[in-house]
This record gives structure tokens, sequence and C-alpha cells, in this order.
């Protein structure tokens, strides 16, 4: 969806910085979508929150390794 290009479009403006600075620039994403007419905010803010720390887990570890 488009959220998967926004997502790619800030991580290429991101690597595109880090490749520029002198000091390493990084960022941990996590969105969630729903289409449901009841919108419960809190497990969408926990959705996101899960999804963030496991990409800065990622990270992490593709930097350690690096």
């Amino acid at each position: 969806g488009s959220e998967m290009c926004i997502e790619t479009e800030v991580r290429a403006e991101i690597e595109f910085a880090d490749e520029q600075s002198d000091i390493p620039i990084s960022v941990a994403m996590g969105y969630a979508w729903t289409d449901a007419e009841e919108k419960n905010l809190p497990e969408l803010i926990h959705c996101a929150d899960e999804k963030m720390y496991k990409d800065k887990k990622r990270i992490k570890e593709n930097t350690s390794s690096a």
C-alpha cells in the first residue's frame, strides 16, 4: 500500500543523509493501519510501537555486524 511507499521514501532520504554526514544517521519506524470503523487507538499505538522496536533491533543488529 501507500504506507510502504512512504516508508521506502523516508528510508531512502535517511540513507542519503547518512551518506552525506560525518555522524551516523538512522531512524526506526513503526506504523499501524486499520480500515475498521471503530478505531482502537491504544491498540494501534501499541502495534506501531512493537513494529518500531523490531525495526530498531534490526538496525542495531545490522549496524553491529557491519
